[in-house]
Order: C-alpha cells, then sequence, then structure tokens
C-alpha cells in the first residue's frame, strides 16, 4: 500500500472525529500495510493465534455466542471455523476499516462486526484533552469500566482478547505526549495501568477467556543478539501461557536498518483467580 493509497482511505474512511484526531484510523491502516510487506514473518504468529482461538473453542461446553476483542483487523482470527461451530461470532473494536468488515461479514450471515472501546476511556481522554496531568491520565484508564452490550456481557460461552492488552495505551499515551510534556516513563506506566485493568476487566467476564497477547517486545541486531526489552505484562502479572511464540513482527529494514522488532507472544485460557490490581502498579 503506497503512501498515496494509505492518504485517500485515510481521508475516505468514515470515522468519529476523536478516533481520527487521536490516531487510531490511521493505526489501522499502518497495520494493514506493515502486514502486506511482512506476510511472510507476520503469517506462523497469526497461524498460531488462530490455532489457540480454535482451541479454546473447542473446550467450551456451548457455542452459542464468542465475543473477539480487536478483531477488527481479521488477519489472525479464523472466521469460517468459528462461524461453523458458534450461532454468533462478534468481532469487536474501537473501529473497523470498511474493506475488513465487508470481507468479515461475507464469510457467514452469523457474523458481525461492533465499534467498542475495551479501555472505556478514550472518548473521555478525548474530552479532557489538556486538563489531565500524568496521574489523572494514568487514574483514567486504571479506573475504566468498559460496557459491553447487555447480551454480551452476559452470554458469551468464549471471549478473546487478540494481541491487545499492551496495545491498549499505546496511541492514548502518545497522542498525550504530544500534547504536553510527560515524565519519561509515563508511556510504559500508562500502558501498563491498561493492560492490567483489561486483564482485570476480562476475568469478570462468563464463559472462557483467552488472552493472547505479548508478554515482551525485544529489539534484535541483524546478529540476533538482544539490544533492548520492554515488558508491559510481566510473570508476576498472569499465570504461565498454555503456548508461547515470537512475532517478529518488523523484520529489518521495515523498523529500522540495523534492527529487528520481535514481540514475544502468549496464549492464556483465564482462571477464576484475582489478578494484580492496576492501582497496585507504580
Amino acid at each position: 500500500m503506497s503512501l498515496i493509497t494509505l492518504w485517500l482511505e485515510s481521508l475516505l474512511t468514515p470515522c468519529p472525529r476523536h478516533l481520527r484526531r487521536m490516531g487510531f484510523l490511521h493505526e489501522q491502516l499502518a497495520i494493514e500495510a506493515r502486514y502486506q510487506r511482512n506476510r511472510a514473518s507476520w503469517e506462523p504468529h497469526l497461524a498460531r493465534s488462530r490455532t489457540a482461538i480454535l482451541a479454546a473453542a473447542d473446550s467450551c461446553p456451548q457455542h452459542r455466542t464468542v465475543l473477539i476483542l480487536g478483531g477488527g483487523l481479521i488477519n489472525d482470527v479464523p472466521l469460517a471455523e468459528l462461524a461453523a461451530r458458534f450461532q454468533q461470532v462478534v468481532l469487536a473494536d474501537i473501529l473497523h476499516l470498511p474493506r475488513n468488515r465487508r470481507k468479515a461479514e461475507a464469510v457467514a450471515p452469523n457474523i458481525t462486526c461492533l465499534d467498542f472501546d475495551c479501555t472505556g476511556a478514550v472518548k473521555k481522554l478525548y474530552q479532557a484533552g489538556n486538563g489531565l496531568d500524568d496521574e489523572a491520565a494514568i487514574d483514567l484508564f486504571r479506573q475504566a469500566s468498559p460496557a459491553l452490550p447487555a447480551d454480551l456481557a452476559s452470554g458469551c460461552d468464549l471471549t478473546v482478547s487478540l494481541n491487545l492488552a499492551s496495545q491498549l495505551g499505546y496511541l492514548p499515551a502518545k497522542w498525550l505526549e504530544k500534547r504536553r510534556p510527560r515524565d519519561e516513563k509515563f508511556s510504559l506506566r500508562l500502558r501498563r495501568a491498561t493492560a492490567l485493568r483489561h486483564l482485570e476487566w476480562l476475568q469478570a467476564l462468563p464463559g472462557i477467556r483467552l488472552l493472547i497477547g505479548d508478554r515482551a517486545l525485544v529489539v534484535r541486531g541483524l546478529d540476533e543478539s538482544e539490544v533492548e526489552r520492554e515488558v508491559i505484562l510481566g510473570e508476576g502479572d498472569m499465570e504461565s501461557p498454555c503456548d508461547s511464540w515470537v512475532w517478529r513482527f518488523a523484520p529489518a529494514p521495515e523498523w529500522d536498518r540495523r534492527h529487528h522488532l520481535e514481540l514475544e507472544v502468549g496464549a492464556y485460557v483465564l482462571e477464576h483467580r484475582t489478578y494484580r490490581s492496576p492501582g497496585d502498579i507504580k
């Protein structure tokens, strides 16, 4: 996808003003473009994600509704298989590109796309604008309560958080940092608070809950040596994953000529236990 094509699609795609201004539309288009450029390095990760989702689906005692949080880009969702197994498949994301919405809903009549902010805080943040200092912004995401439609909040047999948790706070933090100076650890703290709140919120949902998400971002040199590591959700935050793998998200020179960007991904079937509260973070 060329820059001109990206710009035209961004211009012509319907999108709420606050999401456009905060960069959500551009980010979805950019991820789609990156996928097109790096299909070979992404496919092992996408295949493992689809396999983990189907394994969780097999463990469901009932197959009425499956909810995929972060399902707007659809490349990592086994749509046809889920539509055959469940009465209803709901793809929830903060926005859906029209072409992806058409593609998904064309697979089967029981697939629907739901516009849903998994943080429950993005619009409130936009409305507050520059009025929030670092701690108030973090508290907004730490205390947010996303509100699903009543039928989904009480009736999902399987809920999947798909390559989402560590990314939920990324664009809000980036948008805030552009508007006024922030502490150097602000972005990491906000992203971590948002991820922990997402985990806590998932725990309260009925049915089986599967989280697929990155545990660490790793920068590697061309010789495969580890140069840098950033952890959003660590070992103390969750139980051990039932499966794990490495996603080479941006092989050189996609992100940098001398470095690869990798994500260490885990698949977790959430048990009924108490997770670390987002209020515990420092």
